[in-house]
């Protein structure tokens, strides 16, 4: 039943709304996938769960290239939640998490190219450079790093609008909700 205040709490777009939950997901997964893609044994299962990291990588960049050009061009725009710090560490975040998003994912797409991996069998990229394993290392433990840190600012972020809701219950997480 809807009250009075979640009828006046200003809300997303439908599109910003899907955008931003559909990433979310989208981060969760890859992350998880990315954690545990070596517990899968070398060879058909490891390909095929690499696979379907690239396959959701790839995904993930047109939903984060879908959202940005929405958001600049037709997202609504709501004014700052909380004023005084609360709002600038909220901006803040935002903006570091869409930088994260967007780094990641392009360390990922270069990381495949680096290693010049298998795609599901059917074919593998190729390599970027010949020997280059220091090359290799250092991209895999940078869209590593870049995803551990996205991950820990997006569950920062999940964090912050669930104590909107149930502590302050200020109507913020009303906000993005469908």
């Amino acid at each position: 039943m809807a009250t009075a205040t979640d009828q006046t709490t200003p809300r997303y777009d439908r599109a910003t709304i899907l955008f931003h939950w559909l990433t979310a997901a989208l981060i969760a997964l890859l992350w998880m996938i990315g954690e545990t893609i070596d517990w899968f044994p070398r060879g058909t299962p490891r390909i095929s769960v690499r696979s379907s990291h690239i396959l959701l990588g790839a995904l993930l960049l047109c939903v984060a290239v879908a959202r940005i050009l929405w958001r600049l061009n037709h997202g609504a725009r709501l004014p700052a939640a909380q004023p005084g710090w609360e709002g600038v560490a909220a901006k803040v975040t935002h903006n570091a998490l869409y930088v994260l998003l967007v780094a990641t994912v392009l360390l990922g797409a270069l990381n495949v190219w680096v290693r010049g991996d298998k795609f599901f069998g059917l074919f593998a990229f190729p390599k970027l450079m010949a020997g280059g394993d220091g090359l290799k290392s250092t991209v895999e433990e940078l869209h590593s790093l870049s995803a551990n840190i996205l991950g820990g600012l997006a569950c920062l972020h999940a964090l912050a609008a669930l104590a909107h809701h149930f502590v302050k219950r200020d109507g913020v997480l009303r906000r993005m909700l469908p």
